[in-house]
């Protein structure tokens, strides 16, 4: 047997070792990180991924005939350690979310997205009648004779608005005229298109603003009232599931709490 022939041999034998040793390795991770505390998390899985990155640096160093399979073999193994942990949020609907919704799925994105339905919860609608040229042709597209577009916000003349005005500092009654331009400009859709546009008025200021798209998607974010304009809240984007029974997702919850204080209205 040739020297080259000899080299070969133990270098396979020694990648095979050191991938052994990697699987061990990340699958050890792996356990530990589905049992560990889950504000640690977010830590854990980087790690996970730094881990993949410096053994696979290692393996093609010292390992570098065997380098390109042992990477696509530890490429296989970090999938499938990793595919739970996103597959734990799809199966809820959680598909992506926001850190800002300014700079994620905004309000005019938002309507953009649009195409046969949308029900929205929140103080006036502002955010999206402000867009006047996409929320009029959002709307637009939605128009059935027997699925009105479905608007749940706070009533003008609600005290609760003059307190957010005067904690963001503003006039008191600034908050009430943005609430009431908007239901102008739903009004307007309504009385001057005939658009098949409903709006009801909640007891009670909600919890959530949600925005529920083609009876698929749902945007949701949460109040600071009086804080800022909203764009800079976090957003999540929560997908009804298919084939699976919808009791078990998020947007089963956030359609139902909708639905819950529009009956209330």
């Amino acid at each position: 047997m040739s020297n080259q022939a000899i080299e070969g041999f133990w270098v396979n034998i020694i990648a095979g070792v050191v991938l052994l040793g990697l699987t061990a390795v990340l699958k050890w991770m792996h356990r530990r990180l589905a049992r560990s505390n889950p504000a640690d998390r977010v830590w854990h899985v980087s790690l996970l991924g730094l881990c993949w990155v410096l053994m696979n640096t290692v393996c093609a160093y010292f390992v570098a005939r065997s380098a390109a399979l042992i990477v696509f073999l530890s490429s296989v193994l970090i999938v499938w350690i990793v595919r739970p942990e996103l597959n734990q949020f799809w199966r809820i609907g959680l598909v992506g979310a926001d850190d800002q919704i300014r700079s994620g799925i905004n309000f005019r994105r938002a309507l953009g997205i649009v195409s046969n339905s949308m029900d929205f919860l929140g103080i006036g609608a502002a955010k999206l009648t402000d867009e006047k040229p996409e929320f009029d042709a959002a709307v637009g597209r939605c128009q059935r004779p027997e699925r009105p577009v479905r608007f749940l916000l706070c009533r003008p003349d609600d005290e609760k608005l003059i307190e957010m005005a005067q904690s963001a500092e503003r006039d008191r009654g600034s908050y009430q005229t943005k609430v009431l331009d908007s239901l102008r400009a739903i009004a307007d859709l309504r009385n001057n298109r005939a658009w098949n546009v409903q709006v009801r008025f909640y007891r009670e200021f909600p919890t959530f603003r949600l925005m529920f798209i083609d009876d698929a998607i749902c945007l949701a974010s949460h109040y600071v009232l009086g804080k800022g304009s909203g764009a800079e809240l976090p957003q999540l984007h929560v997908v009804k599931p298919k084939g699976s029974r919808d009791v078990d997702s998020l947007y089963y919850g956030f359609n139902s709490y909708f639905n819950r204080l529009l009956g209330e209205g």
